[in-house]
Order: structure tokens, then sequence, then C-alpha cells
């Protein structure tokens, strides 16, 4: 009898601490994220607009089976390819496109491990502040344009609740309809997983 009350004294001891080792963590959590980026422009837009650079601020929730919705919003400046400084140019002011994207969309994952590689999709709206054209003249205009992403990459799950993503993304802002507002965006950011 003392034997079978040990051995269900131990069970009850030790049980829940088995369980506790049987279980694995999720890295796949509901996250705010800060990323910054860069953009290299191409076709006709980057003849004349080089490059541009910003960040994000978003949001992630962690769906079951690999998937995320991803909200943001960002803040992106796009520079002027050639800009001399001619005695006309210092009288002007120099042309600048700025975007505030607001976008949503969502990742796959392929695992859920420390090192977790993903597909993305983004779409949204953005806003466009511009005193220049797609040429480069000084023409002040503010646009709602469709914009739309698709990409690559990867989340490492560092310590606790921070990560760390890189990705890069094929992206198209529809600016103009003789010069669409396509590149190639690289991004790195940090993330703080929240919740779950």
């Amino acid at each position: 009898m003392k034997k079978i009350i040990l051995t269900l004294m131990l069970v009850m001891t030790l049980g829940p601490l088995f369980t506790v080792f049987a279980q694995s963590e999720s890295y796949l959590k509901n996250r705010i994220f800060v990323e910054g980026l860069y953009i290299r422009n191409i076709g006709n837009f980057g003849s004349v607009w080089s490059n541009a650079s910003g960040g994000y601020l978003g949001y992630g929730i962690a769906f079951p089976d690999h998937n995320y919705l991803m909200m943001r919003a960002g803040y992106i400046n796009n520079k002027l390819k050639d800009n001399p400084n001619t005695q006309e140019d210092l009288t002007n002011q120099d042309p600048y496109i700025t975007m505030i994207p607001i976008e949503i969309g969502g990742r796959y994952y392929f695992n859920d491990y420390i090192v977790m590689p993903f597909i993305q999709f983004m779409t949204g709206l953005n806003l466009v502040f511009t005193n220049g054209d797609i040429v480069g003249e000084n023409e002040e205009e503010n646009l709602v344009k469709f914009a739309w992403q698709v990409g690559l990459g990867f989340t490492v799950n560092i310590i606790g609740n921070i990560s760390v993503d890189a990705g890069v993304n094929y992206q198209s802002n529809f600016y103009d309809d003789n010069a669409m507002n396509t590149g190639f965006e690289y991004t790195v950011g940090m993330g703080y997983a929240i919740g779950n």
C-alpha cells in the first residue's frame, strides 16, 4: 500500500513537469514591428527617381497553420536621380515624391522554429504627396494610388519576445500610366511579440 501511495505521489508531482517539457513553444505570435526599407526603382519611373527609403510600423496577427495577417503604415521618400545645382534650381524647391502607404496582407511561414522563412503579399493604398512629376518638373499634387507587393524573407526569433525580419519584395505603386512606380524593396526590422 505504501508503494502505491508513494508511486501516485511521485506521478502527481513529476507528471506536470514532464508535460511542460513535452509541449513545444510556438514562435509564431502576434507582433508589433518596425521595419526600415530601401527601394530600388526600375523602369521609366526609375530613370528619373533613382531610389527611395523609409520605414513601416505595423501589427501582425498569428493564425494556425503558419498563416499571419499583417497591417502596416509607413513613410517612403523618393530621391531624384540627377539634380544639378543651377541658379534656377536654387530659386525653386527641390522636387520630391513622398508616399504614406497603408497596407494589409499576409505571410505564410514555412515552419514554426527559431528561423522562419516566409512568402508574403501586401496590398493597399499610397497617399502620394509631390511637387515633381515623372520627369522632375515642379507640379504640386496630392494623389491616392493603389499599391501591391509580393516577396519573400525570414524571421529570426532571437530571445524571448524579440525577433528580427529581413525580406525582399517586388512592389508596384501605380504612380502614373506612363511610368508605374515599380521596384525592388529591401526591408530589415525588429518585432516584439505580445499576447499568446
